[in-house]
């Protein structure tokens, strides 16, 4: 009896055994969570692939598919749910591929499928086609009914001498390139996409390490009070230094970051690093002053993400009201209710919310009502041409007036000239930062930069001296008004052209602008248009040695004009006529 249950003992361990070794045999070559095939076992049956196209003379294509919109759904409604989610996925892609192709999974979201035998290039489109479509359908998850699309890159090859994994790098840079494109669509890989996409690769690849070696650092830009030059906070703005590629740009990395998800680990070391280093230097600014950190919608929808800047805000020892974020309107995209009550947990906090790049959104107004924000910033591209475009003018008006009836405070971004600082400054724009006043600089030159700064700001004129502009392109004009209207007390200014007379517009309250007609790229009915729409409590004089009567009278008859005056002058008619418009 003791032989027969040693025997029976053997028999169980030798089948256990055997088990053992058929699970670690699946999993060496299958996905756990899909079954699908793994990257060692497309490997192998790239290579049996490329010996049968070889044998066959056939084409052959491998087409790399991510799940668009995959992350967002991941880290809001659990892993759970997204894993449910790819095992579903992975069977819709597997039932839209032919007898005989392969459907591996990589990692995370990416799959790649291999076709071989293939009697015409266009033969993959079809398989392609059939995916993306199966992709964007709704899926039923639980009580969940989820939305989500695919992009996929398809490389192609008649050529069996090459290494095979090259064609799936090459399918990865075409669905990279249908990522540019808006997604939920395929490209085919072209030579020419090598450049490009490699860098872009390049990054991705690269962006781990980066994190792990700390190859990462911050710069911060003063933010200034526009009404006395007090400095009133900072923003962090994240730069890499690349062993090999050197100084690699945020607009490079940061979208690359957000795609892979690693956005989240490099958002956490920012949040953790600014707290720290502005906790060293806050002594050396206002008493209200903030550090500023730019949080992407991708980590602020993770579960976790509230408790990330408690954790860094503790770490730091920073108190919760010297923290403001940053984030554009995309965080209202995806999951607007959830974005809404993550902002609303942090605001109880005493986090304060900024809502960047204000104005370039279609839909900024209804998020501005929505969310729980403090302070909105208007975005750079409305300030370049802020004093010599009206309509850049009135939309910054516009924006300043808005916020201000919604009690919020507001941001210029961008200003690199005095011309701006004093129009925003006219305007009632609560700060700036920008080039003007300071350029992001590194902790240790930052803290260089608050021990000796000292806020000064030149103050208005009191007097109640009237101030004329006379705007022409010729240098005796100029001289002539300036020694006929200084003779009555006024204080003349003179541009040579349109855009110096803009310049002096914005940091001057002038009362009179006198302007010549015929002027090099533009009239002078045309710049007193944008003068009147930009300060319409400027009187506006135009004089002309040209007989273009019609234009005038219209100008004048639509009250662009004041009054138009010949040339050459009458000097009483005009010192009349200034003494009339003051």
């Amino acid at each position: 009896m003791a032989r027969s249950a040693s025997a029976v003992s053997a028999l169980e361990d030798v089948s256990d055994q055997h088990e053992l070794q058929e699970k670690v045999s699946f999993l060496a070559n299958y996905d756990a969570l899909t079954g699908l095939p793994n990257r060692e076992l497309l490997k192998d049956r790239m290579k049996q692939a490329f010996s049968f196209g070889e044998r066959r003379g056939s084409l052959l294509a491998v087409v790399f598919i991510d799940l668009d919109s995959f992350k967002p759904i991941n880290d809001s409604l659990g892993h759970e749910m997204g894993d449910s989610l790819l095992q579903a996925a992975a069977e819709r892609l597997k039932q839209s591929i032919r007898p005989g192709d392969t459907l591996a999974r990589l990692s995370g979201d990416e799959f790649v499928a291999l076709l071989p035998d293939l009697a015409h290039y266009s033969d993959a489109a079809l398989v392609t086609e059939r995916m993306l479509g199966a992709m964007s359908k709704p899926f039923e998850i639980g009580n969940n009914e989820l939305h989500i699309s695919a992009s996929a890159g398809i490389a192609t090859t008649d050529i069996f001498d090459q290494e095979p994994l090259l064609l799936v790098r090459q399918a990865d840079m075409a669905m990279y390139e249908a990522k540019k494109l808006g997604r939920n669509n395929y490209q085919w890989f072209d030579n020419s996409l090598d450049a490009e996409i490699l860098k872009a690769l390049k990054i991705r690849n690269a962006l781990q390490s980066g994190i792990d070696n700390k190859q990462f650092e911050l710069h911060y830009q003063p933010v200034f009070n526009l009404h006395n030059n007090e400095l009133i906070g900072c923003e962090a703005l994240v730069r890499w230094n690349h062993p090999s590629m050197g100084l690699v740009s945020p607009v490079d990395f940061i979208s690359v970051a957000e795609n892979t998800g690693q956005i989240v680990p490099l958002s956490r070391w920012i949040l953790h690093r600014a707290c720290k280093d502005f906790k060293k230097v806050k002594d050396l600014m206002a008493s209200e002053a903030v550090i500023s950190v730019n949080i992407s919608a991708i980590h602020l929808l993770r579960t976790e993400f509230v408790t990330d800047i408690s954790n860094a805000l503790a770490a730091a020892g920073l108190e919760a009201r010297y923290l403001q974020l940053e984030m554009t309107e995309t965080v209202m995209v995806d999951h607007p209710e959830l974005a809404i009550e993550k902002l609303t947990e942090l605001k109880a906090m005493g986090v304060r919310i900024a809502l960047d790049d204000f104005g370039t959104g279609y839909s900024s107004l209804s998020y501005l009502k929505s969310l729980p924000v403090d302070v909105v910033k208007v975005d750079r591209s409305f300030i370049n041409e802020l004093v010599n475009h009206r309509h850049d003018a009135a939309i910054t008006e516009a924006i300043i007036s808005m916020a201000h009836h919604l009690r919020l405070k507001v941001i210029a971004e961008g200003v690199e000239t005095s011309a701006q600082r004093d129009y925003l400054r006219r305007c009632g724009c609560d700060a700036m930062q920008g080039f003007l006043l300071a350029r992001p600089m590194s902790k240790i030159t930052l803290t260089e930069f608050l021990e000796s700064y000292k806020a000064t700001i030149e103050q208005d004129d009191k007097e109640l001296t009237p101030r004329i502009l006379v705007v022409d392109d010729e240098d005796n004009v100029r001289k002539s008004l300036r020694r006929l209207l200084v003779r009555d007390g006024y204080q003349v200014l003179t541009a040579n052209g349109a855009q110096e007379g803009f310049d002096i517009l914005a940091q001057n309250r002038i009362n009179v602008v006198i302007s010549d007609h015929r002027m090099p790229n533009m009239t002078g009915v045309d710049f007193m248009t944008h003068t009147r729409s930009m300060y319409p409590d400027t009187a506006r004089i135009v004089l002309t040695a040209y007989q273009d009567e019609e234009a005038l009278s219209k100008a004048v008859n639509e009250g662009e004009v004041f009054r138009f005056l010949t040339k050459p002058w009458d000097d009483e008619k005009l010192r009349q006529v200034v003494r009339e418009a003051i």
